[in-house]
């Protein structure tokens, strides 16, 4: 699927869990939709901030999808690295 410029274009939802779904679009994670006890959605965007709350799940994702293309900066970039292990009892320092 090619992505087309409209917001939700290539957005690809996982529901990792009945009531929970999360949103991503070419490997970059976008946000995530939780389902509260009354039936409402809660949306998030990429860094856990609340987008609002919703009266259905395709609303809620909409707000995901529209956070994520009005966003500007680029995704934070992560990246993994290996601390060596400190000998056991030891405190590790940081550089």
């Amino acid at each position: 699927m090619v992505a087309d410029g409209r917001p939700g274009s290539g957005v690809v939802w996982a529901r990792v869990e009945e009531g929970f779904h999360v949103a991503t679009a070419h490997g970059v994670f976008l946000g995530y939709v939780d389902r509260e006890a009354d039936g409402t959605y809660f949306a998030y965007n990429r860094r856990s901030r609340p987008l609002g709350r919703f009266p259905n799940l395709v609303a809620a994702m909409t707000a995901v999808s529209h956070a994520h293309a009005d966003s500007v900066a680029e995704p934070a970039v992560i990246e993994l690295r290996q601390v060596r292990d400190a000998s056991p009892g030891s405190v590790a320092r940081w550089s």
